[in-house]
């Protein structure tokens, strides 16, 4: 049991965080009682820098703290955006003919977090307890929310509180013990970064570089000193790059900027950089009775556009007004707290979206006409983040003043994060379509009897109902299928053919080759499938000549191997078809699963980017993608 008596407060806050912070002082001037746990003792260090832009400014004013925020940090006058070594936009705080201030800032961490603890430690109804972790939620008889326990410098302590407010980072073991889950939210974005010294007449704006051969730059002028070099590289690839060797790192940066050159001869290795990746993630809900997620803890991004903290910041405003009204009508239900969430995440998502398109660095299509498409809708979305909920809110129905773009142009900040609400199961809805579709086949009938009793995976009805329309539709008279197992795809296909047509089946298992060929010979298709036993690939090699349709549904570790050396071998006007993109829900949460299903998600991420292939991702089965080369 613990040595001290209970605390009691009306607001516990975990994590001392700038964003935490604010949501106490919020509530401490709203007449309530509030008390800080933090896992940290020492607040000297942490030199990281951020961007808060105009609208985040505004929250630090109406706390009180942006006089001696400003005091220690430097003022920033906008973006620079370069693709090709070219400036195509040079958008600027001061045009913003709404924002609340003409600047944004270059805040260190620790100056933002002092700030606001000078002013909280001072107030008679604050509390802070350094050096604490989170140990249990305390519930009362009726399983209200009641506290927290945690231990403090060895000590078991406990502390009364009607609210829980989980501030404690990506990692947070609060919201681990509220039972709240995460969605991760992957990027193929890793970075390289670094400080070197800020060469004279370097301008105070944060500059993004882009070049068509997919290189990826960032420069923030944080400080007077100062410039905070990013350097964006593919998820995973860090080695490889360290293996080029240092000098490399430094060419490809000059590449794009020379102009740093002066200011990069004293960044001489790998110990004067730091790797930093980014495996964000969205909680699944921001809220549960009595405890409420905010900043990191509720959703982690990129560093992009550099809005983590700006987030986090008007999360604590939010949350503040609906913790105050809440805890007026004594409803501290999810329910209740909801409302604080209906109004942030719609936001968060939408900047996660416009990072998923635009913050990929040295990746295909980063460069050159796509980052020239991601810069034209940049002056909105430049407003969008300086402004912050207000510009979201109260969105314009046209384009900005001065933005070149005419009424109904394509604006990518606007697009929805989800667009599609039915209230059935579609597990439901397609049991419903099996049952709707015909029966009449006894073959086919005999080997979905089989698939289902000895567990081989097969394509599935309604899907082999698909491929049969697709390969009618297109004429196919020449199909080859990667990963064939008791040919219930080959026999579909193969009446699609028709007589004079041919379909590859392949199969690395010789007993499932046998079994396939007496159904295929059952179906009297014998004629027109050509029987291909062991690796899929050689065999493909080994065929000579191009085809009409081309199914990939082989072990899902090559799917991008498969697709990589299928493409140049589809004729113009063929079909190449990947199966079970979906891989049974994980397409949902980022392909995280497993090394089967990040290879399905590289392999649709190539197919939508692939050029010559108009692809649509059909959700039918466990997922299907179509793509018609042109």
């Amino acid at each position: 049991m613990s040595e001290y008596p209970a605390s009691k407060v009306d607001v516990c806050v975990v994590g001392a965080g700038p964003h935490g912070l604010a949501f106490a002082k919020a509530l401490l001037d709203a007449g309530h009682s509030v008390a800080v746990v933090d896992r940290e003792t020492d607040r000297s260090g942490k030199r990281q820098t951020m961007l808060i832009q105009p609208g985040a400014i505004s929250v630090l004013d109406s706390l009180g703290v942006r006089p001696a925020v400003e005091r220690q940090t430097h003022r920033l006058d906008g973006y620079d955006y370069y693709v090709d070594g070219d400036r195509i936009a040079a958008l600027r705080y001061a045009d913003i003919e709404d924002s609340p201030f003409g600047y944004g800032l270059g805040v260190p961490y620790r100056v933002m977090q002092h700030a606001f603890l000078d002013e909280l430690v001072a107030h008679p109804d604050f509390e802070l307890f350094d050096g604490a972790g989170v140990d249990a939620l305390l519930k009362d008889a009726y399983g209200t929310l009641s506290g927290v326990a945690f231990t403090q410098n060895g000590v078991e302590r406990s502390l009364e509180c009607r609210l829980l407010v989980a501030a404690d980072g990506e990692g947070s073991p609060t919201r681990d013990l509220a039972g709240i889950s995460v969605q991760p939210a992957t990027w193929d974005y890793e970075a390289i970064t670094f400080l070197a010294p800020r060469p004279d007449g370097w301008p105070s704006v944060l500059s993004n570089y882009r070049a068509s051969d997919n290189r990826y730059l960032g420069l923030a002028a944080y400080s007077p000193d100062e410039l905070s070099v990013l350097w964006g590289i593919r998820s995973g690839s860090f080695e490889e790059v360290k293996a080029q060797g240092f000098d490399a790192l430094l060419d490809r940066i000059l590449s794009v900027e020379p102009r740093l050159r002066p200011a990069l001869e004293g960044i001489s290795g790998w110990e004067d950089v730091r790797h930093h990746s980014f495996p964000g993630h969205i909680a699944e809900t921001w809220v549960s009775d009595g405890v409420m997620l905010i900043g990191s803890t509720a959703h982690s991004l990129t560093t992009f556009g550099g809005q983590n903290m700006n987030l986090a910041l008007y999360d604590a405003q939010a949350a503040a007004r609906t913790a105050v009204r809440a805890l007026a009508e004594k409803d501290l239900t999810a329910a209740s707290l909801a409302e604080y969430e209906k109004e942030r995440r719609p936001l968060v998502e939408s900047i996660a979206k416009f990072q998923s398109q635009a913050a990929a660095p040295d990746t295909t299509g980063s460069g050159g006409p796509a980052a020239e498409a991601v810069a034209a809708g940049l002056r909105q979305m430049f407003r969008s983040m300086a402004l912050g909920p207000s510009a979201w809110q109260g969105a314009p129905a046209g384009p900005p003043a001065g933005s070149g773009r005419g009424p109904g142009a394509f604006d990518p900040s606007m697009i929805p994060t989800e667009i599609y609400r039915f209230d059935f199961r579609y597990d439901a809805a397609l049991n419903w379509a099996w049952k709707k579709a015909p029966k009449n086949d006894p073959v086919m009938t005999e080997i979905g009897m089989y698939a289902w009793e000895k567990n081989v995976p097969i394509i599935g009805p309604l899907s082999g109902r698909l491929l049969w329309q697709l390969a009618k539709i297109s004429g196919a008279r020449r199909v080859f299928e990667f990963g064939s197992a008791v040919g219930f795809s080959t026999i579909w296909l193969a009446r699609a053919v028709g007589p004079g047509g041919k379909v590859y089946y392949t199969e690395s298992d010789p007993e499932l080759a046998a079994k396939a060929a007496s159904f295929i010979e059952k179906a009297g298709v014998s004629d027109r499938v050509e029987l291909l036993v062991g690796d899929a690939l050689e065999s493909f090699r080994a065929v000579e000549g191009d085809f009409d349709l081309i199914l990939c549904d082989i072990d899902k570790r090559l799917y991008p191997e498969v697709f990589a050396m299928a493409l140049p071998r589809l004729v113009s006007g063929g079909l190449f078809v990947a199966d079970n993109i979906f891989w049974n829900g994980d397409a949902l949460t980022g392909y995280t699963r497993d090394p089967l299903g990040r290879a399905i998600g590289e392999t649709v991420d190539a197919m939508l980017a692939e050029e010559s292939l108009f692809t649509t991702l059909i959700p039918l089965g466990d997922g299907l993608a179509v793509g018609y080369k042109e």
